[in-house]
Order: structure tokens, then C-alpha cells, then sequence
């Protein structure tokens, strides 16, 4: 299977031709846009006008998650991405700390995605081993309604926290070449090829009772 393929940008990428990421064969697009309390990645606006600027089928926008208050954090999240296209999605990223522990708990991640507009399907970025970290539990309530984004570079699919029988996204490498973006970026592929991606970005986002 060919799978869909796409890329993450943040402040650290610099993007030098929109025209020829999309040309390339990328398909979805990745944008930081918040972190902790206080944050807003400066090229947000500048990478939402050019992921907005071609026909990619989906694009999402990330919340790096830290120590504060998860409604506060949703809520500031939201407002700055501002109102979302239909092939637009929301993800919280959960990743550790410099001492390699997560930087927020499951307690608090369930409240932010609780905060989150409703009637949209949303993401999780983070690994088996954080999912480790924080319990391991084999059942989340926001799980069903949770799509997620795991992370392992190398030839080797991920490994999925127990939480989820698979994954939709596999961030592959972190140092990927891309026509169009000055040095590397995160690269990742979806779990399917160009027409599942399509299906994906029209789902439904309210999951079955």
C-alpha cells in the first residue's frame, strides 16, 4: 500500500515554497500553533495561510502540552488557531519533560480534550513508551472519540499505547528532506493511502456510542 504522506512545521522550519511541498506528493500538513500557557509558535499564521493556500486534504494544529491548566491551555489553543476548515483537525502533543517524565498527567489531558469545540474529531500525539509512563491503562474514556499520531523513526511501525488498537498517523522520521522547506522536518504517513486520507479528512467526527 502506498500510504499518504505528510509533514509537521513549527518555528524551527523554514518554508520556502509551498507550491513544491504540495507538488512533492505531501498530502496532509501538521502546524504548531500553541505550547504551555503562554506560547504561540511565530510562524503559525505564515504556515496556516500557506497549508490553507493548496488543495492538501487535511491539515491539523498542535498544542504542546505543559504544567498549567488544561481548560485555560484549550481554550487558548482554540482561540488562537481561530475557526477551523472542514479538513481542519485539533491535536495535543504529550511528550516528556528534560527529565524524561510526561509533562502532564491523563487526568489533565482528558480535561482539555473535554474543552475542545465538540463535533470534531480530534488527535494525540504521543508514544507507547509515555503511555508507559502515565499508567499504561488499557481503557481511556476520550479514547474512542482520540485518533492517534505515535511516533517511531526507522523502518519499523510503532508500537501503539494500549489505549488504541492502532495507530492513524506514524511520525517517521524527524529529520526528513522536503522539497520546498530549508533542512529537516518531521515526516509522517498515514495508516492507508491517498483515498482513505480522503475518507478520513470527510469522517464524521462524533464516535459510535
Amino acid at each position: 500500500m502506498d500510504r499518504a504522506r505528510g509533514i509537521d512545521v513549527s518555528h524551527y522550519q523554514t518554508v520556502t515554497s509551498w507550491s513544491d511541498i504540495y507538488d512533492s506528493g505531501v498530502s496532509y500538513v501538521g502546524v504548531k500553533a500553541t505550547q504551555g500557557n503562554t506560547f504561540v509558535d511565530p510562524k503559525l499564521s505564515e504556515h496556516r495561510s500557506g497549508a490553507r493556500s493548496l488543495p492538501f486534504v487535511m491539515a491539523f494544529y498542535y498544542h504542546f502540552a505543559s504544567a498549567g491548566d488544561p481548560v485555560t491551555q484549550a481554550n487558548r489553543f482554540m482561540d488562537t488557531v481561530g475557526e477551523l476548515l472542514p479538513n481542519e483537525r485539533l491535536c495535543l502533543d504529550l511528550e516528556d519533560d528534560k527529565t524524561g517524565k510526561p509533562t502532564v498527567d491523563l487526568v489533565w489531558a482528558a480535561a482539555f480534550f473535554a474543552t475542545l469545540t465538540p463535533g470534531r474529531r480530534t488527535l494525540l500525539y504521543t508514544s507507547q513508551r509515555i503511555w508507559s509512563q502515565l499508567g499504561n491503562p488499557s481503557t481511556w474514556g476520550p479514547a474512542p472519540g482520540i485518533d492517534l499520531i505515535v511516533p517511531r523513526y526507522g523502518p519499523d511501525e510503532p508500537r501503539v499505547p494500549s489505549a488504541w488498537q492502532t495507530w492513524s498517523f506514524w511520525q517517521n522520521s524527524e529529520e526528513g528532506i522536503v522539497p520546498g522547506i530549508s533542512g529537516p522536518c518531521d515526516t509522517s504517513v498515514f495508516n492507508g493511502d491517498l483515498d482513505a486520507l480522503k475518507t478520513y479528512a470527510a469522517l464524521s467526527p462524533t464516535p459510535a456510542p
